[in-house]
């Protein structure tokens, strides 16, 4: 009986994907968009925005961290995208006329996707 729980427990703790150990979650608030002041102050910004371009805020996590892609103009060619971490510190960068991409792995590395708000 010993054996038979030893085996079921080494294939249940080893069958976990490789690439979801270790992500902080949810920048250890429970409702990001709510919790985080800048976040929120960032979300009120867009709804009261006048403009009727279309605002995205989505949470990913991209190298084991929580990250928030900014979009304050989605259908803008020449927008500038940012991608914050829980601190608002800037992780990434997106378009604009400079058409900079200063993570170029983002799009490949970046998982569960969340959109927290968009217009």
């Amino acid at each position: 009986m010993k054996t038979f729980l030893m085996f079921f427990s080494v294939i249940f703790l080893t069958s976990c994907p490789a690439n979801t150990a270790f992500i902080e979650s949810d920048c250890n608030v429970e409702v990001p968009i709510e919790d985080l002041a800048w976040l929120k102050e960032i979300k009120t910004s867009f709804e009261q925005s006048t403009s009727v371009s279309k605002k995205k805020i989505i949470q990913y996590d991209y190298k084991n961290e929580t990250v928030f892609l900014i979009n304050s103009c989605d259908d803008c060619s020449d927008n500038l995208v940012t991608v914050y971490n829980c601190d608002k510190e800037v992780i990434c960068e997106f378009g604009g006329i400079a058409g900079l991409n200063t993570c170029s792995d983002f799009e490949k590395e970046a998982i569960n996707e969340k959109i927290l708000w968009e217009n």
